[in-house]
């Protein structure tokens, strides 16, 4: 009986796993040249920093971009602080984070899994094409 206990909870538990990760919002975006730089000004080469500084540009700053869209997440400066740490890549995006930490302009679309308003993780891909 103790052998099955564990199954039996891990089967319980399942289902309230997978619930946890729900689609809460996606949005388009452009990572610009605003996009590149931080509050202070300094250069940004890390790609997830620069997801981050889109969405404070778009939320906080409102230097949005003309194809930025409004998500319901990273309004909340601590939701927008996680984003350089739960980012991932969509199948088709696998050249985006080196194009756009080289400097360059990328059209994205952005999911987020979690389960109320805070985030798991962020599925980043390709905007266009």
């Amino acid at each position: 009986m103790s052998r099955l206990f564990p199954l039996a909870l891990a089967l319980l538990l399942a289902p309230a796993a997978a619930q946890a990760q729900q689609l809460i919002g996606r949005y388009y975006a452009l990572l610009g040249p605003q996009d590149h730089v931080n509050s202070s000004g300094a250069r940004l080469t890390d790609f997830g920093a620069i997801l981050q500084q889109d969405r404070a540009n778009y939320h906080r700053f409102g230097r949005a971009e003309a194809e930025d869209q409004f998500d319901p997440i990273f309004g909340n400066a601590q939701q927008r602080a996680r984003i350089p740490s739960i980012w991932t890549l969509g199948p088709s995006a696998s050249g985006i984070p080196a194009f756009v930490a080289s400097g360059n302009t990328s059209y994205v679309y952005v999911e987020i899994y979690g389960f109320g308003s805070t985030p798991s993780y962020i599925v980043v891909h390709q905007g266009a094409g």
